[in-house]
């Protein structure tokens, strides 16, 4: 796959590197497009903005099998942004992507904690059994064939099954992110901690669920 340098002029003058991929696919037929899972149906308008200040008005799409940030140059080409890093965040209204080891999309911010999430997809190949029909267990959604991150999944004889999971974090505004727990809170609102412990205990608090991770924040930012 060819390496396309995307130059960009913003206010330093920064090269951005992007590589060339190709078009989103719809799921059809009971098939996934090899290109990958989009998070929104179509490219749409947002905005990358870079550590240095500068920004660049794109169209955009996370690719979650991937986990690129994908966007349509002039030409109509599909690119990946290459250097992730470099970036502060991106807005795709009314959503935003922060990019810590991975994008992270957020969820709600309150009091200066971000929460965001990730979802991560995993693929597992099963063989048909009677009637050419596979085993498959509860939330997995199963393809006769599906490419994740460059390996092709399925055969004549073998389907696919698709598992996806999210995984939550506690962020700040630089960007820094860390798994969602108690800790995190705790050391966060170190004067406030026999509050927040007890409400933890109150609502029975369970760090995987996004309502009781999205109450907690609001209860910790209403503490003064």
């Amino acid at each position: 796959m060819r390496l396309i340098f995307l130059f960009v002029c913003f206010a330093f003058c920064k090269n951005i590197a992007a590589q060339d991929i190709a078009n989103p696919g719809d799921a059809k037929n009971g098939s996934l497009s090899e290109k990958g899972i989009y998070r929104f149906p179509a490219f749409t308008e947002g905005t990358i903005v870079f550590r240095n200040g500068g920004n660049m008005a794109v169209k955009l799409n996370y690719n979650i099998t991937m986990d690129e940030m994908h966007f349509i140059n002039g030409n109509g080409d599909t690119l990946a942004v290459a250097d992730p890093p470099i970036i502060n965040y991106i807005s795709i209204s009314p959503y935003r992507f922060y990019y810590d080891k991975g994008y992270l999309q957020t969820i709600t911010t309150s009091a200066g904690i971000i929460l965001a999430f990730k979802q991560v997809i995993s693929a597992e190949e099963t063989t048909k059994g009677a009637f050419g029909i596979a085993t498959t267990h509860p939330g997995a959604t199963t393809y006769s064939f599906f490419s994740l991150k460059g390996q092709r999944y399925g055969s004549d004889n073998q389907e696919t099954m698709l598992d996806a999971r999210e995984f939550y974090y506690f962020g700040d505004s630089y960007g820094h992110f860390s798994k969602a727990n108690k800790e995190f809170i705790l050391l966060h609102y170190e004067k406030k901690q026999d509050s927040i412990k007890t409400f933890l205990k109150t609502n029975h608090t369970n760090f995987n669920k996004e309502d009781d991770l999205v109450k907690l924040i609001q209860y910790c930012g209403q503490l003064h």
